[in-house]
Parts: structure tokens; sequence; C-alpha cells
């Protein structure tokens, strides 16, 4: 797009203002003259009136005092970069010093307290008088006297997750930023990034490598690096607030793994917080970075200036004031970029803020994933009409690092400028030229940005007032840029013995630029570099670095190869044991670093060995598969000789939740159940407006802090759009004299959306407070937290206190269960017991047993998979047992024989005790039967063993199946389905809750108790929990894999997709959908799952995705015809069906629609509407049909229940259920829809009942352990998430076994018998079934079939397949052609899904041509002659006769004209 047509961009005014500037006029002023040197002859002339407003008012006030600013024309023209800002600084503090020396001079003598400024050429005086201020006005070279200001940080909302595992953050990608790597090989290498913020947490994971003050060693160097303007963080980077480190991870934050969040994660970082404690940080902070001192404010190095500084704050109101101008004109004379946010005060027009809407400051605006702009985006003319922002970038649902080396998303214009910041930083280094020119820096975003025509503000599709000159693309920016002569180098890194490609090596480039690439699976590279001599380093783990030199010539490509050479190994090994008391061996995980794979120990010896190359270091990470250790991380020099190093690991004593440890406390505890302010305890109100602590939870939020009964709250939430709250909940006076290692500990939740909730101690009775704990950012429950309180060791006078503030319409802070004393965590006697059940039968490992200690039956270990340990078979358990010596275990698993042993338990030590338990075995010879017959023929019989070579019965069942058929349950185990079915399951459970069927909960937050946990009973099984609490999620299962997909946690949709192997017993994360939703549509269509519709940020989407299992990948697909959430879905004839829905995001008026979607067209069809308008009806596939029941119309539940016939088009009513339902989880398996669940009656429930469309009845299956509504269920059966009310989202998970039979259909195969069916087989019996296959079938042809043998035992037995060939008689022939069709312009295609109909004397026959237009069929030679009738709609239809000659075929092709040509 060409940049600004009408005339000089800002920026070429800027410098040519900068490069004229003798005078230049206050940054601090909002009115008033651009004076110049010369005297007034009225002193009090100089200062400004609102200033003198005040000080009348108010007898004294702080002021700002204004000078003139130096001359910087011929600094600014200097090239070399040191030069350039040395000579900035040198002309700023030469002109401070002169211009100053009066004013300083009257402020000294009249002992007035003042601070100088030479960045701003100010002086900023505080608490003076109107005496003082004409004094200081009276001075020759003082300009002026401002007020001070007030500037704030710009103040995100929370977003919505978008975080996709192993991919880069959706704004990223957006602006083509991680297209900049692939294809420039460019990071943002060599440039310095710095924010004026609220600080940094400087070892985030996702900022620490990128941190310039990071010595590599484990050290760090802060000087130079960090300016605590604050005065809150005095000796190293920190953030109080957490905005700050959100900007920084944006510009340039990464990990190396997952969490790719930064434009430009090659670059490094400095910060300062300088906001916004005040405008006298501000300033401070901006003459900071034009020459950076060291901690204690001296030496200022202009070197180490940043080559960019991200501004994220401004006024909160719609404002042109100039503050800080001047400091800007100062970066722009020394090379530095300053980026600035426009400001969140949008909708409306004329919202931009100061300083962004300044001419002179380069301005960003917000818009979302769709490239829509944000409703928050401030917009309109900035400062003399000029367009603002200046361009726009991502700033909705911004994912980044937030303290506490956590993430969260946010929206803000506060995260739209750091994308620019980063991309700028790309920019530069790709082109080194372009460092330091911020004009033609300017002109390129300018001329760049992606056009977003939007004219509601004013301006054109290039240039307007709402996206500014428009998106950010950093490719294009980048591809634009003047990078001189360039080449490429590529080549391929090999192992030198072998010659195999080594993927993941890095070469090192050093010359005319600095770049680092990686090679590929094939072990190939490629970057592009400045021409010029390179030196090349390739590195790898396990290889001998190697150096080389390259040239790069322009416009070619140098191959340079690299054959490395493998290192010579040795051995590292060691001892890990327990470092708190019991020094039991521990079995822990070995991370050497690099890829090699991890270690493990020996359970047993707690020893482990790995190989590694030799002379080298490594941080050694060993980690407790036990919970509640501490890792350990160690450098380990390694030589040339093998190397032991030990490891004793140390319990957390916060948690105290390792075996064989607990918590010996003292003190006092309070758990708020009486749901008033307990005795002794205090509430301050700080505000004095009654807005404070309460315990009967007012905002009906539950106790989300993990505790029982009460709680306390304060929340800002309930308290609404306006209010204000501090506010402090205070223990009573604690004596603490005998205690000598004092702690707080509470569980606590914390929601947190800009307010601050801190735990303050008082020594004194309550006179003195210190912060012992500080919280910005969400703490989210359950937890426990627990605070030393050294200082209070010894103590009489003890208090403690809640102090929540800051706070105005945000969210809350429940806490419950303090407890205030000594608590310290110690051994108790007892061993650990462990090892491995396996099974006699195969000798694996069976997974999900259990093993008891029958002295102590609360004591268990329930066994696991070990996929990550190859040597240590899965079955592996662990028990920590607190009787020591002779005491009976037993290892018991469903469909197992029970082992009972006798395990001598020693103290301290690890005592191993492994079992084998025996069960039946099922064996099937042959398994797989065939024969051949003439259609009509006689019945070809056949026949097949089934034995049991195990040690315990076992009862088997035989169904006619399309495939094979196993029953599997949660836990590995197989059993008759019918026998589960019959089962009552768990205690019925009704819960009385608020219920709803709109997108989330009302008032901002999710609401509704978290239920107590009901009894629990076979057959249903608990399952691993979901990895976060999730409700309106849908679940799929393909290939015996559960996917549970998107949904939300009461407030938000989410995109998250994991899968829940039966195998490991785990839940595993998978890529993301493309977009956060819930209550979307899914099923899964020939191995594949489609998603469609659900809701959006705020209402129901149309958008249709299709997820490869095999890939791990989604697609696009098109969308649906209308944008249902809530929808029921059914998967029948290779099709995904909708039934009705919501339509807004209150849900109301349902929607009746129905729709199919077909992925092999990606096309969707209108279908018959469903009888009503419903939403969260139940809907399955079976034979072809659609079955629903239930949903909601707007009022209530309904038992109605139809069925659809996919030829007719048309829905017919079946029996009524059982119950009326809404919200429940359904599936279809073995040949019915199962409905668990959801709002039945009014009330939340576990009930479970079946449509069986053989029976055409409803028939009972046994309750659930978990009452819920609005979870996700698949085939399997797995039931994941939901809620027991509200919108209080749970994590978990259960199947119900044996009904994974997940086709549509559970008929009889019409030509197949089976006799007998079932059986109960001692070990060792065997039984004959026989096998009829009658060729009395409509046509020749091959059959297939599948006999599924049901069994009660752990092994997996395949079905035996059936096949029979059916020959035609002597006297038939076939029939065969294809239906073409012409259009009016005379091309000819197949038309599919034509009818064909066959009419002679003996009958008729009608049949639709396949997706080739082609057809096919045997008929009875004697029916002579055939009558053909071809015809599709639109088309004229053709009539042709045929003879058949037997045993023959004759085609018969049709091409039919297109009528109206």
């Amino acid at each position: 797009m060409p940049s600004r047509p009408r005339g000089a961009p800002p920026l070429r005014r800027l410098l040519v203002r900068l490069l004229a500037l003798v005078v230049v006029s206050s940054a601090l002023a909002l009115t008033g003259p651009q004076a110049g040197a010369a005297p007034a002859a009225d002193p009090t002339a100089k200062i400004q009136p609102k200033l003198a407003q005040q000080l009348e008012s108010k007898g004294e006030a702080s002021f700002w005092v204004r000078f003139e600013q130096a001359d910087l024309t011929a600094a600014a023209q200097l090239e070399d970069r040191t030069e350039r800002g040395q000579a900035v600084y040198d002309a700023l503090t030469t002109a401070a010093e002169s211009r100053q020396k009066e004013a300083r001079a009257l402020l000294d003598s009249a002992g007035a307290t003042y601070q100088s400024y030479w960045a701003s050429n100010a002086i900023r005086v505080d608490a003076g008088d109107a005496s003082l201020a004409e004094s200081v006005a009276s001075a020759d070279q003082v300009v002026a006297l401002y007020p001070t200001r007030e500037y704030t940080v710009e103040e995100p909302t929370k977003g919505d997750q978008q975080k996709q595992v192993n991919a880069v953050e959706w704004g990223i990608a957006n602006i083509n930023a991680d297209d900049v790597w692939n294809e420039y090989g460019v990071q943002g290498e060599g440039m310095v990034i710095a924010n004026i913020d609220t600080g940094v947490q400087f070892d985030h994971p996702a900022l620490v490598d990128q941190y310039r003050g990071n010595n590599g060693d484990g050290t760090f160097s802060h000087d130079y690096n960090w300016f605590d303007a604050a005065g809150s963080c005095a000796t190293a980077p920190c953030d109080t607030n957490g905005h700050g480190t959100h900007t920084m991870g944006t510009m340039l934050g990464g990990d190396g793994g997952a969490n790719q969040i930064g434009v430009a994660p090659g670059a490094t970082w400095i910060a300062a917080n300088g906001c916004c404690p005040s405008d006298a940080a501000l300033i401070a902070s901006g003459e900071w970075m034009l020459a950076p001192t060291d901690l204690a404010g001296d030496n200022p190095d202009v070197s180490k200036r940043p080559h960019i500084v991200n501004n994220s704050w401004g006024t909160t109101v719609p404002t042109n004031d100039p503050f800080m101008e001047d400091v800007q004109l100062a970066w722009a004379a020394s090379g530095i970029w300053g980026q600035w946010s426009n400001g969140n005060s949008g909708p409306a027009c004329q919202t931009s803020g100061s300083p962004g809407s300044r001419i002179i400051n380069y301005s960003a605006g917000a818009y979302d994933v769709n490239n829509a702009i944000a409703s928050f985006s401030a917009r309109g003319a900035g400062q003399d009409g000029e367009t603002k922002p200046n361009i726009s970038a991502p700033g909705v649902n911004v994912r980044s690092a937030v303290p506490g080396s956590s993430y969260a998303s946010y929206n803000g214009t506060s995260m739209a400028s750091p994308h620019v910041a980063g991309a700028v930083a790309l920019l530069w280094s790709a082109a080194p030229a372009l460092a330091g020119d911020i004009e033609g820096t300017w002109d390129l975003l300018d001329g760049t940005a992606i056009d977003s025509a939007n004219a509601t503000c004013g301006g054109t599709a290039d240039d307007n007032n709402v996206f500014g000159e428009g998106r950010l693309d950093a490719l294009a920016l980048v591809g634009a840029a003047p990078v001189g002569d360039t080449g490429t180098v590529a080549g391929t890194v090999t192992d030198e013995e072998t010659g195999a490609p080594l993927d993941g090596a890095t070469i090192d480039f050093e010359g005319a630029l600095s770049r680092s690439v990686t090679t590929e699976d094939d072990g190939t590279y490629s970057v592009r570099l400045s021409a010029g001599d390179y030196t090349a380093t390739v590195s790898m783990f396990g290889y001998v670095t190697e150096t080389t030199e390259v040239t790069v010539t322009a416009d070619q490509t140098t191959t340079s190869d690299h054959a490395l050479v493998a290192a010579p190994s040795v051995t590292l090994n060691g001892t890990v044991t327990d470092g708190s008391g019991h020094e039991w061996p521990l079995y822990a995980k070995v991370d050497v670093g690099g890829p090699a794979d991890d270690t493990w120990t020996d359970p047993e010896t707690g020893e482990y060995s790995v190989t590694v190359p030799s002379n080298a270091t490594y941080d050694v990470t060993i980690t407790a598969d036990y919970p509640g250790y501490t890792a350990s991380t160690e450098s380990v020099a390694i030589g040339d000789g093998d190397t032991t190093h030990d490891a004793a690991l140390t319990v957390d004593t916060a948690t105290c939740n390792a075996p064989g440890y607990e918590f010996n406390v003292a003190g006092v505890t309070e758990g708020f159940d009486e749901l008033a302010l307990p005795e002794g305890w205090t509430v301050e109100d700080n505000l004095g407006n009654g807005q404070v602590w309460t315990f009967d939870d007012p905002g009906g939020r539950g106790n989300l802090t993990g505790g029982a009964g009460g709680f306390a709250i304060m929340d800002s939430d309930e308290w609404g759009s306006g209010g204000q709250q501090d506010t402090s909940l205070v223990t009573p006076v604690v004596d603490m004299s005998d205690l000598t290692a004092p702690v707080v500990g509470f569980k606590q939740d914390y929601n947190n959306l800009g307010d601050t909730a801190d735990v303050e101690v008082s020594i004194d009775g309550g006179e003195t407070w210190e912060t012992v704990l500080s919280q910005t950012t969400d703490v989210r429950g359950p937890r426990e937290d627990v605070v030393q309180l050294p200082m209070a060791a010894g103590q009489s006078e003890v208090q403690l206190r809640f102090h929540h503030y800051d706070a105005s319409y945000d969210w809350w802070w429940e806490v419950d269960d303090v407890f205030l004393g000594n608590r310290t965590c110690d051994p108790i006697p007892g061993g650990l017991v462990l090892g491995n059940v396996r099974s006699t039968a195969s000798g694996d490992g069976i997974n999900g047993a259990t093993v008891t200690s029958l002295d102590a039956p609360e004591t268990t270990a329930t066994t696991r998979a070990t996929p990550a340990d190859e040597n240590l078979d899965d079955g592996y358990y662990w028990m920590f047992s607190d009787l020591t010596g002779r005491h009976p275990f037993e290892a018991s698993a469903n469909q197992y024989e029970s082992e009972t042993a006798t395990v001598r338990v020693i103290a301290d030590l690890t005592n191993p005790q492994d079992f084998e338990l025996g069960s039946g075995n099922i064996v099937v010879e042959p398994t797989e039967l065939s024969g051949t017959r003439q259609l009509g023929g006689n019945p070809i019989r056949k026949t097949f063993e089934v034995t049991n070579t195990g040690s315990r019965a076992a009862e088997v069942e035989l169904v006619e199946r399309a495939g094979g058929f196993t029953m599997l349950g949660a836990d590995g185990s197989r059993t008759s389905a019918k026998r589960i079915a019959a089962a009552d399951g768990a205690p019925l459970q009704e819960i009385k809750a608020d219920v709803s069927f709109s997108r989330s909960g009302s008032n901002k937050m999710a609401t509704g108790d978290v239920p107590a946990a009901g009894p629990h009973a076979d057959p249903w099984t608990d399952i691993a929990d979901y990895p976060s609490v999730v409700m309106d999620n849908r679940v799929v299962q393909v290939d015996g894999v559960a996917y549970s997909i998107a949904g939300g946690n009461g407030s938000a949709s989410s995109a998250a997709v994991h899968a829940y192997d039966p195998a490991t017993l785990a839940w595993e994360p998978r890529a993301s959908l493309p977009a956060a939703r819930n209550a979307v549509a899914a099923g899964a269509v020939e191995g594949q799952v489609v998603v469609t519709g659900g809701w959006a940020a705020s209402a129901p989407s149309p958008s249709t995705w299709v997820y490869d299992p095999a890939s791990d990948a989604w697609s696009a697909g098109a969308d649906a015809p209308v944008a249902l959430s809530a929808s029921g879905q059914a998967v029948a004839g290779g099709k995904l069906y909708t039934v009705g829905g919501c339509t807004t995001s209150a849900c109301t008026p349902m929607s009746a629609a129905v729709s199919a979607y077909d992925p092999a067209s990606d096309s969707w069809e209108t279908l018959a509407p469903y009888p009503a308008a419903v939403a969260f009806a139940s809907c399955g596939g079976i034979d072809d049909k659609v079955y629903c029941t239930g949903g909601n119309g707007g009022a209530n539940g309904t038992a109605d229940s139809y069925v659809y016939d996919t030829g007719a088009d048309t829905w017919t009513a079946i029996p009524d259920a059982p119950a009326d339902s809404w919200a429940s989880g359904y599936a279809v398996a073995n040949g019915q829809l199962v409905v668990n669940g959801g709002v039945q009656g009014g009330v939340v429930t576990n009930r479970t009942f079946a449509y069986d469309p053989a029976g055409e009845a409803w028939v009972d299956m046994p309750n659930s352990n978990t009452a819920r509504y609005r979870g996700g269920m698949a085939c399997g059966i797995s039931k994941v998430g939901g809620s027991s009310g509200g919108f209080t989202p749970t994590v978990d998970s259960e199947v119900l076994p044996g009904f994974d039979d997940c086709g549509s259909s559970a008929a009889d195969v019409e030509w197949l018998t089976v006799a007998p069916t079932t059986a109960t087989l001692a070990p060792g019996e065997s039984m004959t079934v026989r096998v009829t296959m009658d060729p009395a079938v409509a046509q020749p042809g091959t059959y297939t079939a599948g006999i599924g043998i049901l069994e009660d035992t752990p092994g997996t037995v395949e079905p035996v397949s059936v096949t029979m060939t059916v020959t035609p008689p002597r006297a038939w022939g076939k029939l065969e052609g294809t239906v073409s069709g012409r259009s009016c312009a005379g091309a000819t295609a197949p038309i599919p899904g034509a009818t064909v109909q066959v009419d002679s004397w003996a009958g008729s026959l009608t049949f639709e041509t396949e997706s080739d237009g082609s057809y096919a069929s045997w008929f009875n030679s004697k029916a002579n002659p055939l009558q053909l009738i071809a015809a599709k709609d639109g088309y004229q239809p053709q009539f042709r006769q045929v003879r058949l000659t037997r045993g023959a075929t004759e085609r018969a092709d049709f091409n039919l004209r297109k009528t109206g040509c």
C-alpha cells in the first residue's frame, strides 16, 4: 500500500523539528505558550493556571520547572551508534547543568526537596508553596512551571486462553513473525528491547534466557539492565503487577518449547518499572533508557541503551497531553524506537490517549483473531488531526508470560503495542543498516501494513482512524527492507562414521550478521545471510563441535556440509535417596539435558547409569517419581572417565505430601463454618463504604479453596460496577513466644483482575505491618499455601491480616482453614513397599490392579503403566506402609484371581514384592471361516472351537457383527455387556441446583456449588481426572481413544483438546481447536473428527473443522448453514447431523434446524426441521437413522423422542424416554442410544437409560458415579467433565466398560446363524460353535461378517471372520452401466444418485448410481426383456430395452440432457 500520499510522514516532520530544535515546547504542558529563553516581565506569568489554582486552594503543590531543551541537531546526524548516543547525552546533560543552575541555587537556599532531570531539562519540586514557585519562576532560564500529572498502565482485561501446544501464539502467526524466522533466519538477534512498565519477572522460563543480565552460568548481573524507578525491587527485576512481564513476553518471550509467545525471541531485554507510581518515575525511566546506569544509579553508559522501548501506558481518558515528548525526541535523536499503545477507551471515536495520540509517537490499536478491531481499542484523530492509531496489531486473547512463571491471556492495546515493538526488532536485526533510522522504519511500517477499511471515525481504506495504516505484517515489513546483498548458505549435517543425517544440530554464524539455524529431520539446513565472510560453528549433543569458514556470495547459494565426529562416551552413575529423614532409595527421573533420553533409577535400589559424551559439563536434574519431593539440579563436570553423582532429594515442607511424612502442628485454626465473623477476628473497612469481607457467600461462588463448609470471601464482582474495595480480614492477637518456626497456612481461591491480595504480619499488635505474600495474578483453588513467619518467632503480639485492595468490580478472593502457629514436616515410622503386578498367562504388567495391606486396608496402591521407563514393566506400584514387620498384602484386579503374599516391611527401606495373577484365557481355532455356494443353494455349515486355557472360569457370549468386537474396561479388563447393563451402579443422586442453558454465568463469573462426592460403585469406573475443569466439552471416540474437545470453565471458552488412551490410563494433549469454542457439535466420521458450531466469544459460530488423529492436525471445512451451539449431534451414513441448538449467547430462542455435513464433499445439507425447537438434546445415529430425545425449549426439559429417516427426510415419534432430560451426556454404543445424567425432572442426576431400536423400547442402565449436566460423553463409554449445578465445571472422568462397540448397528446378520451363543467355560474346557451361512440372498457376490467373542477375561480375542461367496445361477446375467449428464454447453459428466428403474414381467427393481455414476445388478435372463428408465432431477429421463444373456454382462449407458436447454 502507498505510504501517506497526502504528504510527509509525521516522523519526517518530527525530525525536521528535531534537527532545527533550539527550544522545544514543554513536554509537560497542557496549555500555554511555547516560550523561548527570554524572561517574562512578570515571573508569575510562567506559572501555568492549573498549578496556580492548586497553590491557591491547597497552599502547596508538587510541580515541574521547565527549561529550554538542548539542540540535538548535530548529535542526530552521527552514524556510529555509541558516538551518537554519547553526543545526545552530552548535549542534554550540558544544557541541564547550565540552564538549571540558577533555579537549583534558589531551591537549595529555600531548603526545598527536588529532583533534577537532564533528559527533559526539568526539575520536579515536591510540596512547594506559592512563594517558592514565584522565586523559581524568577530565574532567567526558566521557561514555565507546570503541575504534576497522573498516568497509568493501560489495564488489560482477562482473555480466553488460546494456547496451542508446540505452536506459536495466534498473534505471532497473524503478523507472520514466524514466517520471518523461517524465511530469513532472523529472530531479533543483536537487538535490545526495553519496556517502561510494571517490571518483569526476570527468571520466568520464557524470559530468563533473553534477559541481558543472564550470565549464562546460573548467575545474573543486574547493573545496566534494571532500573527500579518504583522503589519496589532494588536489587533485581521484579513485577508486582504482571502487566510488564506480559508485554515483555509478547515482544521476545519463548521457553524453547511449547510456549512460543514472543515476536523476536532472539533479542535480549532490559527494563524499568516506571509505570506508574508517578510522572517523575516515568521521566526517570525514559532518562535511564538514554544512558543506563548500575543499580546504584551511577556510571551511565550510552552503549548499553536499548534499540527499542515499548510503552503500554498512558492517560485513562482521551487527551493530546504532550507529556514526555522531549524524552521521545531525545530517544529519536539517539536512534531509539519508542513504541506506544493508543489506549483502551474505545469504541467511540476521539478516544485516543496520550502519549500515543501525539504526532511524534507511533501508536498501536488492537484487533482480534478474526482481524476485527477490538471494541476497547481507542480510535480517532490525535494531535492536530493526526490519524490515530498509526497501525493495529493483535490485542485480544493475547497469551503471554505473567509472574509466578505462568501464562495468561489479556486484552488491550497494551498487548498490541509489543507486537509492533517486536516486529521492529525483527526488521532491524534483518537489516542492520536500518537500526536507528526512525523515519525509515516509520515509512516501512506504514507502507507494508495490510489495508483494513473502516471509515467510522474518518479516513480511507488505507489510512483511517480505526486501524490506522492497517494491520501489522512483519514478513512484508522485513521483505521491504533494504537488507543489502544477500546469499544463502545451505548444507547437510551428518554423522561422520555412519553418514546418517543429524536432526537438531545447531549452526551458529558469526560475521557481518549473527545467525543461528537448526537442521531438519533429514539433516539439512538453509539460511539467508548478508554477503561476506563468516565463521560457522556446528554443534550437537554427543558430537565434537566443528568450526569452519564460509564465504557468502550475493544472490548465490553456498554449500557447506558437515560430518560430525561422535564424542567419546563415558558413564554417569549414582544413587538417588531421600534426604529428609527416611534415606530410602527413590524412584526418580534423571535428566542430563540435551536430546539424550531421560534415565530412571531402579525403584528398589535408587541406582542409575547413563552414557554421556566425555569432557563436558551437564546440568543434571533429578525429579522423584513420588509426590512431595523437591527436584535437584546440579552442574556435573564429566572428564575422560566414569563419574559418580549421588543425590539426596528433600521433601517439600510446604506441602508435606511425600510418602512417610506428615505435618506436626501447634497453633490455632479457623474454618469460618459459622458463616459469620469469628470471635476475636476483625474486618477493616479502609474506604468506609461497607464493601468488605463477608462470610455468607453473597455471590453464590461455592467453596473453591479446597476446604469444606464456610469460608471468608472478598467478592469484588458481587459489589458490582462502580464499587471500590480496600479491606482487611484480621486475626486475633496470637502469642508465639514459645514458637521457633511459625507459619501461616491457608486455603484460597484468588481470581485476579488487576486487584491485589496481600498477606501481612504484625508483631506489635497491629501497630505496624509487613507484607509476607503479595499476589497480583490468579492463584486459583483448590490449593493450600504456607508462608514462613520467621519474624514472628518468639513474639507475643502476632497478628495476620488478609488485605484485599485496589479492587473495583474485579473478581474475588476466598480464604478458608487458616492456621497460625508452628508446623513442621516430619518423617513417620514405616517403609516403602513396591513392585509389579503381572499376568500369569501373558507375563505382561497389569495396569489398574489394586494392592492392599490387609492389616491396614486403608493403605492401598494402584498399579500403572511406565511408558517413559523402558527398564520398568507396566503394572508398577508403590505404597508407604506405617506397619513394619511381617504383614499380608493382597493384589487384585478385575477379571483376575487375587494373590496374597507376606511382606517383611523394614523401616526406612524399599521392600520389594511382585505378584502374578491368574485369569481366564480364551483361545479360538480357527479364526477364519469361508465357503462358496450358488445363489439359493444349500446352506454352508462350519464350526470353530472356543477353549479356556486359563486358570479361572470364563463367561463367553458370541454376537454377529460386521467386524470385530471387544469389551474393554477402564483398567484394561473385559466383561459381558449384558451383565454390565443389568447392574445398578452407584446410588441414585438427585441434586437440586440452579441450572442454565446460557453460554456462561452471569455477573462475569462461574456460579454453582461443588457437590459433595457421592458413593461410587461398579460398573462405572473412575479414570484419570481431566487436566482442567471443563463443561460443555464434546467427547468422541476414534480407534479406542477418547478425545475431549473444547468446552469452557464456566466463564470462558477453550480450544484445548486432550486424548485419553486406555492403554496408558492417562490424558495427553492434542492439537488445539483452531479457535476457542464451547458446546460444539462433534462426531467421528470415517476415522476423523468433525467439529462445528459452538459458542465463540459472544455468540454461536458456523465454523467447521476436521481433525485427523494420524497427523494431529485440524483443517477448515465449509461453514454450517446456521450458527448454533448446544445442538444435538449424531453420525449416520458417513455424515455429521446437527439437531436444534441455541441461537444466541443466552441460548434463546432455540432452533429446530437440522443439517448434515458430508466430509467427503465438504458440503452441508439443510434437512427437515426437528418437531420442536430445542437445545441440549441427546441424539445418535443407529442403522443410518438418527434418534433423539429430550432437550430444552426455553422453559424446561422434555421426554419427547423421535427418529429421523435419512432416506425419507422425515421425523417420526418413538416412545417417550423414562424422564424428561436436557444437557445430558449421550452416546451410541452397542447399537443403543445411551443417555446419562443431565437435568432430569428438574434435578441434576446420575441416572442412565438407553433406547434399544431392536426392541423399540427404553431400558435402564447403571447409574454413573457422578451427577453432571453439560458434560461430554462418547462411545466407550467415556464421560468427562460437566457441572452439578450452575457454572462450576469439574475434572471428573469415568467410563462404563463393555460398551465400546461404536458401530451404529447391533442388528442381526440375516444370512448368518451362530449357535450356541453363550457359555461358561471352566479352566481347560472347550465348546464347539456351529456357524451356518445361507446363500438365499438377493444378489450374487461376496458377503462378509464377523463373530465377536465377548468374554470376561483380560485377554483380547479377535473376532472370527466369516466370508460367504455367492455365485450366480447359470440362467442369470449381469446388467451394468453408467448414467451421465450433458450440460447445455455440451459438457458431459457422471451423475451420482441418479435413479435406474428396471421393469420386466417378473417384477420391478429400483436403485441409485454410485458416486462415479455407475450401477450394476444381476437378473434372471428368463425375465427378458428388461425395460430401463434412468432419471435425475433437472435432467430429461431416458428409456431403454435390454436383453440379458445368461452368464454374460450387458452394458446399458445413459446420457441425460439437462432440462431447459
